[in-house]
C-alpha cells in the first residue's frame, strides 16, 4: 500500500513545524526521516500516525483519506525509543495483548505471538519480564508487538537512540532483515545519518518543517542539491568560487580553466575521498597547490587538512585510503579534483 502525504502543515502556536509537506512512501519500501533536532521529522511521523492533528492537508493510504481517523483505525503499529512494554507482563504477554484487544482468540493470539519473537530471536525469552531482559533485547519485543498485528505501515521513532553503539549497529541488521522478510512498508525517524544511509530505501531530509531533498542514500551522497543535505550527508568540502572575465570560474585568486565557464558565483562542494594528493599537478583537471596542515591516522585510512595557496584560509579535507596512504605536515603538494566530482550546491 502507497502512503501519500498531501501539502501538510503543522503549527504549534506561532511555531510553523510543519510547511506545506508532501511526499510519496512507496508500498512495501522502508523510509527514513532524517535531519536534526527541531527539523520536524518526529512531528511528521506523529500526524502520520494520528497521535497529532495537521492544521491543513491530508494522508492517503491508497485511496483512503486517514486525515480524520483516530490513531486506533489506522492500522499502523508504532514503537518509540523508550520501549512503551507493560513491566509486569513477560514478553509474551506484551506481544499478545495487542492482539487480545482487538479481538484474537487467544490460542492463536499465542500462537502468533510466538511466531514474532521468533522472527525476532526471541523466542526462548518470552517469559522473561522486561526488566529481566536488555535494551535490546526489550525493543526486539516491541518490534515483535508492533508486527503481530499486521499493520499497514510500521512507524518507528528514533527506535535505537537508547541503545548504545554496539547494540545499535546489531539492530539495524535486525530491523531491516525483518522489515525486507515481512515486506511491510516502514518509516523511521532518526537524526543518525549512519542508520538512514544503511538501512533506508529512502530518505527525506527536513529542515526547518520543509523536505529538502528526497532519494536514496547514494542519490543524496553523491548528487546533493544544497549545502545543507552536502553537510548532513557526510561530510564535504566547499568551495566558494567566482565567476571571472569570460565567464572563468576563480577559487581565491586561481583560475579554474579546467570547469565549464560559469556566469554567476557558486558554491562548489567534493567530497574528501575524491581529492587526491600529488607532487606534480595532474592534467585536465582542477589542481591546486597547496600546504599540508594536519594529518590524522586513522589505521586504514588518514584524514589530511590542506591549506590552498590561492585560498590559504579555507583548509580542505583529504581523505586518503591505504596503508601507505601517508603525508606530514607541512609537504607542500598539489590537490587535485576531478570537474565530474564536484557539485554546485544551493544554499
Amino acid at each position: 500500500m502507497t502512503l501519500e502525504i498531501r501539502n501538510l502543515s503543522k503549527f504549534f502556536d506561532s511555531v510553523r513545524a510543519l510547511d506545506d509537506v508532501s511526499l510519496k512512501i512507496p508500498d512495501g519500501s522502508f523510509t527514513s526521516f532524517l535531519g536534526p533536532s527541531g527539523c520536524g521529522k518526529t512531528t511528521l511521523l506523529r500526524v502520520i500516525s494520528g497521535l497529532e492533528t495537521a492544521d491543513s492537508g491530508t494522508i492517503h493510504l491508497d485511496a483512503v483519506d486517514l486525515s480524520n481517523k483516530h490513531p486506533s483505525q489506522r492500522n499502523f503499529g508504532v514503537v518509540f525509543q523508550s520501549y512503551s512494554l507493560f513491566p509486569n507482563l513477560t514478553a509474551l504477554k506484551n506481544v499478545t495483548y495487542g492482539l487480545e484487544c482487538r479481538g484474537w482468540d487467544p490460542k492463536r493470539a499465542n500462537a502468533r505471538a510466538k511466531e514474532m519473537l521468533d522472527m525476532v530471536h526471541l523466542v526462548d525469552q518470552a517469559h522473561k519480564l522486561p526488566g529481566q531482559m536488555s535494551g535490546g533485547q526489550q525493543q526486539r519485543v516491541a518490534i515483535a508487538r508492533a508486527i503481530a498485528t499486521e499493520p499497514s505501515v510500521l512507524l518507528l521513532d528514533e527506535p535505537l537512540s537508547a541503545l548504545d553503539a554496539k547494540v545499535r549497529t546489531e539492530l539495524r541488521q535486525e530491523i531491516k532483515r525483518i522489515q525486507h522478510d515481512t515486506g511491510i512498508t516502514t518509516i523511521m525517524v532518526t537524526h543518525d545519518q549512519a542508520e538512514a544511509l544503511e538501512m533506508a530505501d529512502q530518505i527525506v531530509v527536513l529542515r526547518d518543517g520543509r523536505i529538502e531533498q528526497v532519494g536514496s542514500a547514494q542519490d543524496l551522497y553523491n548528487n546533493p542539491k544544497t549545502e545543507f543535505v552536502a553537510n548532513f550527508i557526510g561530510s564535504i568540502n566547499t568551495l566558494r568560487v567566482t565567476s571571472g572575465a569570460d565567464g572563468v570560474p576563480f577559487f581565491g585568486s586561481q583560475p579554474l580553466k579546467a570547469l565549464t565557464p560559469m556566469s554567476h558565483d557558486a558554491v562548489l562542494g567534493i567530497r574528501p575521498e575524491a581529492i587526491t594528493l600529488s607532487t606534480e599537478p595532474f592534467q585536465n583537471v582542477v589542481s591546486l597547490p597547496a600546504t599540508v596542515t594536519t594529518v590524522r591516522f586513522l589505521g586504514n585510512f588518514s584524514i589530511v587538512g590542506i591549506s590552498p595557496d590561492c585560498a590559504p584560509d579555507q583548509i580542505l579535507t583529504v581523505e586518503l585510503h591505504g596503508a601507505a596512504a601517508t603525508a606530514a605536515v607541512g609537504n607542500k603538494v598539489f590537490a587535485n579534483l576531478n570537474p565530474d566530482h564536484l557539485r554546485e550546491l544551493q544554499s
